[in-house]
């Protein structure tokens, strides 16, 4: 062999050497890449793991306190609910024992028991009904406004009728006195 042939030898093994270090590097740049992309991919997991471990837990704590909460109110309704009902059914009677009272069928000759009866059934019912006004509270004034507005309705929209009124009667005089001078110089 020729020093030529030696030196392209070694050349040509110093090229392959060479194309064999670049595709390595080229493999080993790839598997970089590759491994950055689950690196990432393992981040973004791992984010979301988080962010559902956060949200999950205050998820619970929040759906927990709202169930005790919805618990207390439930159970403050269902005892107004009973106090309600035992309410009517006081009123119930009282009203049954006030609507039974005839006093067309009265004994004329028991009348002043009679009476006494009745009264006592009266101011019994009044008491009752004074023991649970204040229960009533909100209902009771509503019922008192609702009244107060039905009987105000009649009278406030002939208010507002008079009130139009007198704010067009001045566009209504003008346009009787236009027509009254157009009707003139015809």
């Amino acid at each position: 062999m020729s020093e030529d042939d030696e030196n392209r030898f070694s050349l040509d093994d110093l090229n392959i050497k060479v194309q064999q270090a670049q595709e390595i590097l080229l493999d080993l740049e790839r598997r970089k890449e590759e491994i950055e992309r689950q690196k990432k991919q393992l981040e973004e997991l791992r984010q979301k793991q988080r962010t559902f471990e956060e949200g999950h837990k205050t998820t619970v704590d929040l759906l927990t306190r709202g169930l005790v909460l919805l618990e207390r109110q439930a159970g403050e309704l269902k005892r107004q609910l009973e106090e309600i009902e035992t309410i009517h059914s006081q009123f119930s009677e009282q009203l049954k024992a006030i609507e039974n009272i005839q006093p067309s069928s009265w004994d004329p000759m028991n009348l002043e028991d009679e009476l006494n009866k009745a009264l006592v059934t009266v101011e019994q019912a009044k008491s009752i009904y004074t023991q649970y006004r204040d229960k009533l509270g909100v209902n009771q004034e509503k019922l008192d406004e609702e009244e107060e507005e039905e009987e105000e309705v009649p009278f406030q929209f002939w208010n507002k009728v008079l009130s139009g009124f007198a704010y067009s009667l001045p566009l209504i005089l003008v346009l009787i006195a236009g027509l009254v001078i157009w009707v003139l110089k015809k």
